[in-house]
């Protein structure tokens, strides 16, 4: 009997925050107009304008440079990601419950191609996409090759990674209100030892980092009674990191089903662990609670665990409201990554010899590339941050011929300057909800800004006159003793 009430207390937050998806979406039409989607209409001409500037200018620098081969995220913003829902993927080990933690986000609804169990169930990525309520395709599962075609859908660049991968690839077409807002990707469970590399046709942590590069919140799924991170999720979650560290979450599932002390140490466990992995202080945000439709097991944490589960819904359902900012984000740590790479090359260029000795002074620039990038990184003012991975561009480099580096070019680089300091900022002005300070500052403000400005104008005007009058004074001065010199110059000659 306890169990029901448990489980009758437990479900309506579930259902409550499925409700309250709904009630988002069914909103009034003025509300609809202001937020359809979760994008207003600002954002919506931000975006658009962020995409024919990356068309217009940022495109063509990418593709004279070379810079989809050396940058792991350097492949060209297709026309479907820039109208995208966002994306979640979910990543963990086996059995950890990303499966399930999808159908509880669901309302309890089951998804095509769905399979849960505590073996290695999912076998495949799917993407569970919205699916109109009443209509032919929703319930319909959309296999990987036809998913790489679909104009809706912003999976045409998973073409690179060949059938091997899109045999394992799919969407499951559902409808949910909050699959009108996210798309949700479920990934296979991470293997261990040589079965995550030699039991799978395709590299996962490759496929892996594509998703992440493209998605606005990654999850990091957790089994509370097995927290052992092993070396192949680790490496995983390292290739992800360098550029997605501010998107990445945990989420530690299953918590109910350890007592209270246990629930502490693997807890604090977890957090030390994914330290070490990040290599920084500042951990990512962590998640506690029992993420399926079962009552809970230990009702230790139930306030702790509900708190949680609606702070990850409110910030799943807030995703779309920030999801210009987020491609502002992205398009700006694009055009420093492309900024660093030009100086890169073109320095790589420039200490190469005309005629003889080339590959050899090839060798020893790649050998010595540390301090090579360190150069750089001082000659041209670059962060550190900004810098690439040693290992990685070293082996990029070795199957590259630098003398087919392009020059670098200062006009490329104003360029690139100015679309951070002037073209973006125009694009944001009024987006970004930061009130303008001469437009809030009361009744006055704008007449007392129009009089400091003629003060700083007059003000201006009397030291320009005043440094003319100085000017003048010492041009006088000059030309005086000029004609003092050459009259004296022209006695001295006429004694003589």
């Amino acid at each position: 009997m306890k169990g029901s009430e448990t489980g009758m207390k437990h479900s309506p937050t579930k259902q409550q925050s499925e409700a309250s998806t709904a009630a988002g979406d069914h909103s009034s039409s003025a509300k609809s107009k202001r937020n359809s989607g979760g994008v207003t209409e600002r954002s919506k001409a931000l975006i658009d304008g962020l995409r024919d500037l990356y068309s217009n200018k940022i495109f063509p620098i990418e593709r004279k440079s070379h810079f989809a081969a050396f940058h792991p995220n350097g492949g060209e913003i297709r026309e479907a990601e820039w109208e995208a829902r966002p994306q979640v993927l979910l990543i963990g080990q086996y059995s950890t419950g990303k499966t399930s933690f999808i159908k509880h986000l669901l309302g309890g609804r089951d998804f095509p191609g769905m399979h849960i169990g505590p073996e290695p169930t999912t076998d495949k990525f799917i993407a569970v996409v919205h699916g109109c309520e009443d209509g032919a395709e929703s319930g319909r599962i959309i296999k990987g090759n036809s998913l790489t075609v679909v104009p809706e859908l912003p999976f045409a660049g998973l073409g690179e990674f060949g059938t091997a991968f899109l045999n394992k690839f799919e969407a499951s077409v559902t409808p949910s209100p909050l699959l009108k807002r996210v798309t949700l990707i479920d990934t296979p469970g991470v293997l261990s030892g040589e079965k995550q590399r030699l039991a799978r046709a395709y590299d996962f942590s490759e496929v892996a980092r594509w998703f992440a590069d493209r998605s606005d919140l990654i999850l990091l799924l957790f089994d509370a009674h097995k927290l052992d991170i092993s070396d192949e999720l680790k490496e995983i979650i390292e290739k992800i990191r360098p550029y997605n560290d501010d998107k990445v979450r945990c989420v530690l599932n299953k918590a109910d089903g350890v007592g209270r002390e246990q629930l502490v140490r693997v807890y604090g466990s977890l957090l030390w662990s994914m330290g070490k992995i990040f290599q920084t202080p500042e951990v990512a945000r962590v998640y506690c609670g029992s993420f399926w439709d079962q009552p809970l097991l230990h009702e230790d944490f139930k306030d702790m665990f509900e708190r949680d589960e609606e702070l990850l819904i409110e910030e799943l359902m807030n995703l779309p409201a920030s999801a210009a900012a987020r491609k502002v984000n992205e398009v700006v740590k694009r055009i420093r990554a492309i900024k660093v790479h030009l100086c890169i090359l073109g320095h790589l260029k420039r200490q190469m010899p005309l005629l003889f000795g080339r590959e050899k002074t090839q060798m020893n620039l790649i050998k010595n590339l540390p301090s090579v990038l360190k150069e750089v990184k001082t000659i041209y003012d670059l962060s550190d941050g900004d810098m690439p991975n040693v290992n990685v561009l070293a082996s990029k480099l070795r199957a590259s011929n630098f003398q087919s580096f392009p020059t670098l070019d200062s006009k490329i680089i104003y360029e690139l300057n100015a679309m951070t300091e002037h073209d973006i900022p125009e694009l944001m002005r009024g987006v970004g909800g930061v009130s303008d300070y001469k437009l809030s500052d009361g009744s006055n403000s704008k007449s007392d800004g129009q009089n400091a400005t003629v003060m700083m104008q007059q003000t201006l005007k009397d030291k320009l006159l005043d440094l003319d009058q100085k000017m003048l004074i010492v041009s006088i001065v000059i030309v005086s003793i000029s004609v003092a010199l050459a009259m004296n110059t022209f006695t001295l000659n006429a004694t003589i």
